[in-house]
């Protein structure tokens, strides 16, 4: 599938946004903060700082419980702000219920963007936190690696240890079978996850591996045991040229304070 002709110069916008979060109702907050509100003014900051967006990429929790509600107000909201999308599901979501009513925006296994090749998997397990690839999974992220595309790879949970104990735990667990698939391929540049509801940036086998702040409530880094950290919600953006290239920045939003419950010890 191709989303879009690139011009011998001009970089394609791909943006990300992570672990939403929304309630069965708009208000619904989590740890104390509104998460519509939350999302809205990220996705304010995107519009502000991002005229023209390629793709949209809406990278799992979506859903605080998985709820249809969720999923129809998000898609509703999302509808427009870029010239596709593509959402992919996490630990806490339905992905059946999401596709039902996302339909096949939700986790194509590949997506050609001008010259570029982006792979989306599916990392989340049914009833549990963290995350894994299945064979069918693997195999699509073979397929990525033996491509001459430039690619980046996106997922829910992460790959690598942060330093930060208790997310550590929940991250891909045969992620050693992910690498030791791309570890002769030149062409994956990065992969891409989300669940962490922070910043990072690593390299690993020579390709980056990049999470995204989430739109509401932010982990702290470092942290032995669940913490908040008092970032604001944020997104990421990538500028991917023509020629294999590529430019990443986080941003957040600027000039609002959210309400957030510092001393919670965790949630559901």
């Amino acid at each position: 599938m191709n989303l879009a002709a690139q011009t011998n110069t001009a970089p394609l916008t791909v943006v990300q946004i992570s672990d939403c979060h929304l309630g069965a109702e708009l208000g619904d907050s989590l740890l104390g903060m509104d998460t519509d509100n939350s999302l809205e003014a990220v996705l304010t900051t995107i519009a502000d700082e991002c005229p023209h967006i390629d793709l949209l990429v809406v990278s799992g929790d979506l859903a605080a419980h998985g709820d249809a509600e969720s999923y129809r107000r998000l898609y509703a909201r999302l509808d427009g702000v870029a010239a596709q999308m593509v959402w992919l599901p996490g630990n806490h979501d339905d992905a059946n219920l999401m596709c039902s009513i996302v339909g096949d925006q939700v986790m194509p296994a590949t997506l050609d963007v001008g010259t570029w090749r982006l792979g989306f998997m599916n990392s989340a397990v049914c009833g549990e936190v963290g995350g894994s690839l299945a064979a069918d999974q693997l195999a699509v992220l073979a397929g990525i690696a033996e491509s001459e595309r430039p690619s980046l790879v996106f997922l829910h949970h992460h790959l690598r240890a942060l330093g930060c104990a208790w997310l550590d735990e929940q991250r891909v667990k045969n992620a050693d079978e992910a690498f030791a698939i791309v570890k002769d391929s030149s062409n994956i540049k990065a992969f891409v996850s989300g669940h962490v509801h922070q910043q990072s940036e690593m390299l690993y086998q020579n390709m980056g591996l990049l999470t995204t702040p989430s739109t509401c409530i932010q982990f702290a880094p470092g942290s032995d045991n669940f913490a908040l950290d008092d970032c604001n919600p944020g997104y990421r953006v990538f500028y991917l040229a023509p020629n294999g290239q590529f430019q990443t920045r986080v941003s957040r939003v600027k000039g609002v304070t959210f309400a957030v419950d510092n001393l919670a010890s965790g949630y559901e």
